[in-house]
């Protein structure tokens, strides 16, 4: 599982009140019970998978073993609890409330990070450490140990062994912080590029202040800076396409005509340049809604197909509906949850079957794609994917793999399934003790027909496995681009 200030009332007539306690000084033990326990009744009732992984009959009491428990130790006997459930866009993290409770704008690791195989390399120039520099020990720990730390907290490792987990880079703060506690000093052991020595490099935060906002360098390239971004590269005669969130973007990307307007555009632009070949990079796609994906990818079809993939959801209500703060990354006003249950009831039928709720009419979500008339094909499509790609992004690659004998597919393995993942709603709820959200998706979407091969629960298979380089990182080089260009430009 991806799991990401009380005001003190002064008193006039009475002085020798003790002071409240804080969520900064732990919590009691039969508190965090009752959280937990509200945690698990919300997966078995709402979560669309984790409710088969865990184990049946109450929960046992975690933390009777503990006087009081910090939220730090709260999380880590959690994901204990819950070792070995995977399912996609499932998260815990923190409500700005206990961020500002446990002082942790000054206590997080302040320098966003790239990861290759295990080997963390700062994606900032900050002072005196250069772009790319190497990160080899943190307060003295080599980065191994505390990947280590990490692993037995969260399980980041995977399955192959590999260190490609895109937590390490989005939320390496929140897993170091978990896994390890506070500091209020930074020893870094920093190798620059093309360094054969590292050396140590001290950053202190000062007291009652905020670590700097850092951004991460690469991803203020131009590709990843909007939503959709065309490029051409003469040299390989490609058109190079980064399509980074299948999210409504403003009045961007927020209706079919929107998607619509903007690949026409592109299309007609391909017709007077001619390109042979594109490049479609998903590679920062998060995914967004299924029906976009599936939409924007007809674009680029060869053959028609009919997707018969499936929804189906654990409840036809909203539970707990009291602790909900969020619906779908947005705040979940009354009338929103009014709407969203009674979309579940008209959308999904009255009879649980297999542990889930059936769409009311199996062919609500059948759809059937076509090429679109007039679009400009393509000799070549290749598409780049990763860690980072997931949800309709996958949905999108998978649809291009099956309807285009001529789309290879590059890089890493997705970071969701290509089978399928939970998501369509996404409900934000806060534990009312310990003011931790929690990130669950209500249905489960069931890709079909899959790509040949494809296994359940893994991620989406590249056709050509290329990875990241630490060098090239450095350089300002991307890998991926660079070999996609060169099997372009070969014709092979």
């Amino acid at each position: 599982m991806v799991w990401r200030r009380a005001p003190l009332l002064a008193l006039a007539f009475t002085i020798f009140a003790a002071p409240a306690p804080t969520r900064k000084n732990g919590i009691e033990s039969a508190a965090a019970a009752a959280d937990f326990r509200l945690m698990n009744a919300i997966f078995s009732q709402a979560h669309a998978t984790a409710f088969r992984q865990i184990p049946k009959g109450d929960v046992p009491d975690i933390f009777k073993d503990a006087g009081r428990v910090s939220i730090r130790d709260f999380i880590a006997r959690v994901l204990a609890y819950y070792r070995g459930i995977k399912v996609d866009h499932t998260q815990i993290g923190f409500s700005s409330e206990l961020i500002e409770e446990l002082g942790l704008g000054n206590t997080m690791f302040p320098f966003p990070l790239k990861f290759f195989d295990g080997n963390a390399h700062f994606d900032c120039e900050y002072h005196d450490i250069p772009f790319g520099s190497e990160l080899t020990h943190i307060n003295g720990r080599p980065m191994v140990e505390i990947l280590r730390d990490i692993n037995k907290v969260f399980g980041i490792q995977s399955v192959p062994g590999k260190w490609d987990d895109y937590r390490l880079e989005e939320n390496f703060s929140f897993l170091y912080y978990i896994a390890r506690g506070e500091e209020k000093e930074w020893s870094l052991s920093v190798r620059p590029p093309r360094a054969a020595a590292a050396r140590v490099v001290n950053y202190r935060i000062r007291e009652g202040g905020n670590a700097p906002r850092i951004q991460r360098a690469s991803l203020s390239l131009s590709q990843y800076q909007q939503p959709l971004v065309t490029m051409y590269v003469p040299r390989a005669k490609s058109l190079y396409f980064a399509v980074n969130t299948f999210m409504p973007s403003m009045n961007q990307l927020d209706s079919f005509e929107s998607w619509h307007n903007y690949l026409s555009l592109l299309h007609n632009e391909a017709n007077a340049r001619k390109p042979e070949n594109l490049i479609i990079d998903l590679r920062q796609n998060k995914g967004g809604v299924m029906n976009f994906s599936a939409f924007a990818a007809q674009w680029f079809l060869e053959n028609p197909l009919t997707d018969k993939s499936r929804n189906r959801i654990r409840t036809r209500m909203l539970p707990f509906r009291e602790h909900i703060v969020g619906l779908n990354a947005e705040n979940a006003e009354e009338m929103m949850l009014k709407r969203v249950e009674q979309h579940m009831q008209d959308f999904y039928s009255d009879k649980m079957q297999d542990g889930y709720f059936e769409v009311r009419n199996n062919d609500a979500t059948k759809l059937e794609l076509k090429p679109v008339r007039g679009a400009y094909k393509f000799r070549r499509i290749v598409v780049l994917m990763g860690p980072a790609t997931y949800s309709a992004a996958v949905n999108f690659a998978r649809l291009l793999k099956i309807g285009n004998p001529n789309v290879t597919l590059v890089g890493q393995e997705t970071g969701s399934p290509g089978s399928g993942h939970a998501a369509d709603i996404l409900v934000t709820y806060r534990l009312p003790v310990t003011a931790l959200l929690i990130l669950v998706p209500l249905a489960q979407v069931d890709f079909f027909p899959l790509v040949n091969g494809q296994q359940q629960q893994r991620g989406l298979m590249p056709d050509i496995v290329v990875q990241d380089k630490a060098d090239d990182f450095a350089q300002g080089r991307d890998t991926l681009i660079e070999h996609a260009t060169q099997l372009l430009s070969s014709g092979k």
